[in-house]
């Protein structure tokens, strides 16, 4: 708003040069081949082509309104400028002479006398091919974004959706040309497709986001060579969508790099190096060329990077998960293997399913795996009858021999029953709940053995002394009661002896020595 254009380098804080003007300065724009000239438009009415070098005008022209936009086309040799009234007047960049004229309007209505052009911007279609048709993209006061062919004129589309009807706002094609992207007063960015429309030339696909609180006065797509850096750098999001190449080198390469140098410089284990020593030692691998297919999925045509500026000068960057849907897959099978493992009703519905299935269509694997069981089954029984017998229980021989009867208390003391062995049938994979009635406790009273001929108990080799809880409580009372008589006989004979050396009488023992409670008695 000083009337000037100054001119910034990013690696420094000063300014290089300021170039004035005689009123305000609207556009400027950059010679696309030689950047030692820019376009300068203003509203003096007057179009300079400025020389940085010799920081003055090279060629300048007066225009009939007052200039708003201006733009140079690809290859540098024409300038074109935007007008108040709607008018875009075409330049030969050398001299600035005059050639022709593009008045943008709309056929009828209001907008029939045309608007203030806001931005113009021109590339190559396709943009690979220098020598291809030169497209202007032309954005106005009427809410409207055009595209022009430069060479005969012709309105090509045109694209509506945002809201511009009293600020400066431009739109840019992307890097590819495939969208237009362009700010609007109702602070949503708008993309639309260049693409041939399916119906007619003015329905043309549009999307928008919200992309501030203010007015959005610019907004730009990345180039491809930005997304190209971007994935070059490790970024989480381009490699999941196009994995970098995998370097194979040999083991004794691997080896070598991952083995610490000692002291000296040398790797451990190995013989010293030679005394020459150039700097192509330390050179890294050459990289490897990267395939035509990693070089093209490596424009991310999905993985759009945008940036965007507002009224109060607020710049965000916008970027396009272009690896929603690996993830979206990636999660759906994850989702898929952890429903697998839960209890829920889908999933028990699912395994009744499968097991049905597999009831209806008998797998012959699974049919070798549980014949394999039933062997290995069989031959732990095997081992079980031959490394583990087992003698029955004297209930199980009372009821096997007739002689063993609940009143027969004169039986011989010792019965030496032959040990039995056994074997415990295979349990079923579903056992009732009526096999547990079936197992049956030794009788704590069994009367076949008597305690008082036979304390142990013993029936063979074995001692069921721990079945009788009378018996074992009578025999562990009597073992109690003789321990404590031999012991209390040895204290008797110990007084005894120190009362024959003191004089002292030995009938009376303490009882405290006994290490039992005795009854005192009481005169009265």
């Amino acid at each position: 708003m000083d009337k000037t254009v100054r001119l910034w380098h990013v690696s420094r804080s000063e300014c290089l040069c300021c170039f004035k003007h005689s009123d305000f300065v609207t556009s400027i724009q950059f010679h696309p081949r030689d950047d030692r000239f820019f376009l300068a438009g203003s509203l003096d009415s007057k179009l300079r082509l400025w020389s940085i070098p010799d920081k003055s005008v090279a060629f300048w022209n007066q225009l009939p309104e007052l200039i708003t936009a201006v733009a140079f086309s690809p290859d540098g040799k024409t300038a074109i400028a935007g007008l108040l009234n709607g008018l875009c007047l075409v330049y030969e960049t050398e001299g600035l002479k005059h050639q022709s004229q593009i008045h943008v309007k709309s056929a009828h209505g209001k907008n029939a006398k045309g608007s203030k052009i806001t931005g113009i911007q021109t590339i190559n279609f396709p943009p690979e091919d220098p020598t291809g048709e030169v497209k202007v993209l032309i954005t106005s006061n009427d809410s409207r974004v055009r595209i022009y062919n430069l060479r005969d004129k012709a309105l090509e589309i045109k694209l509506k959706g945002n809201q511009n009807s009293c600020s400066q706002i431009h739109a840019s094609f992307s890097d590819d040309a495939r969208y237009v992207i362009c700010g609007s007063e109702d602070r949503k960015a708008y993309i639309w497709s260049t693409g041939s429309p399916e119906t007619e030339r003015d329905r043309h696909p549009v999307e928008m986001f919200e992309a501030h609180s203010a007015i959005v006065t610019n907004a730009i797509m990345a180039p491809i060579k930005t997304k190209q850096l971007l994935g070059g750098s490790r970024d989480p999001l381009y490699d999941l969508c196009n994995p970098p190449a995998v370097t194979l080198v040999s083991r004794s390469e691997s080896h070598s790099s991952s083995r610490p140098p000692t002291e000296n410089g040398n790797v451990e284990g190995s013989f010293p190096p030679t005394p020459a020593i150039t700097t192509s030692d330390f050179e890294k691998p050459p990289k490897l060329e990267e395939s035509q297919a990693y070089v093209t999925r490596s424009a991310h045509p999905d993985g759009n990077i945008i940036v965007t500026a507002d009224y109060m000068g607020h710049i965000k960057v916008f970027r396009q998960d272009c690896a929603y849907q690996k993830r979206l897959r990636n999660d759906a099978n994850f989702s898929r293997k952890m429903l697998g493992r839960t209890n829920s009703v889908a999933t028990r519905s699912s395994r009744r399913s499968k097991r049905d299935s597999f009831v209806s269509t008998p797998n012959p694997s699974s049919d070798r795996i549980l014949s394999w069981r039933q062997s290995i089954a069989n031959s732990s029984n095997d081992n079980v009858r031959r490394t583990h017998p087992r003698s029955i229980s004297p209930r199980k021989s009372s009821l096997q021999s007739p002689s063993h009867t609940a009143g027969n208390h004169s039986s011989p003391a010792i019965h030496n029953t032959p040990s039995i062995s056994t074997t415990s049938p295979s349990r079923s994979l579903h056992r009732s709940s009526n096999d547990d009635s079936k197992i049956h406790t030794p009788d704590p009273a069994y009367p076949a053995l008597n305690p008082d001929t036979n304390p142990l108990m013993l029936q063979g080799d074995h001692s069921y002394m721990f079945w009788s809880k009378s018996a074992y409580q009578n025999q562990a009372q009597a073992a109690t009661h003789n321990h404590l008589a031999h012991q209390q006989n040895a204290q008797r004979s110990a007084r005894s002896s120190v009362a024959s050396s003191r004089g002292e009488e030995t009938d009376k023992l303490d009882p405290m020595m006994l290490g039992v409670p005795v009854g005192r008695e009481v005169s009265q």
